[in-house]
C-alpha cells in the first residue's frame, strides 16, 4: 500500500498568497493555543519584573514573525482580550468617557 506524504510547505510562495493567519494556524492548532501561549509569555515577563506585558508580547510576536497585528484578533481569547484593554486602559491607550457626577 503505497504512503500519504503530506506536504504543507508551500509550492511557490510568489504565486501563492499565504496569509497571517495560516501562519500562526501553522504554529498553533487552535485560537486557544495561541491565546495561551501569549498569557504564558506576558506572566513569565511580569513575574521577572521584566515590565513585559500582554501588549508587547503580542507586538514582539508579529514582529519576529512579520505578520500584521490585525490579522492576530480573530485569534485571541475573550479573556486575552479583555486584560488587553484592562493594560491599554492603565497605560492610558484608550479614550474613556469621564465619569459625569449627578449635579442637581
Amino acid at each position: 500500500m503505497p504512503k500519504l506524504v503530506v506536504d504543507n510547505q508551500p509550492m511557490n510562495t510568489e504565486t501563492k498568497n499565504i496569509t497571517d493567519v495560516f501562519l500562526i494556524t501553522k504554529e498553533f492548532k487552535t485560537s486557544t493555543e495561541f491565546s495561551q501561549y501569549i498569557e504564558r509569555k506576558a506572566r513569565r515577563g511580569l513575574a521577572a519584573q521584566e515590565g513585559i506585558g500582554y501588549i508587547d508580547v503580542l507586538c514582539d510576536y508579529c514582529i519576529e514573525r512579520e505578520i500584521e497585528i490585525e490579522s492576530v484578533k480573530k485569534l485571541l481569547s475573550p479573556s486575552l482580550k479583555e486584560k488587553i484593554k484592562v493594560e491599554a486602559e492603565n497605560l492610558n491607550l484608550l479614550k474613556t468617557k469621564p465619569n459625569k457626577l449627578p449635579l442637581d
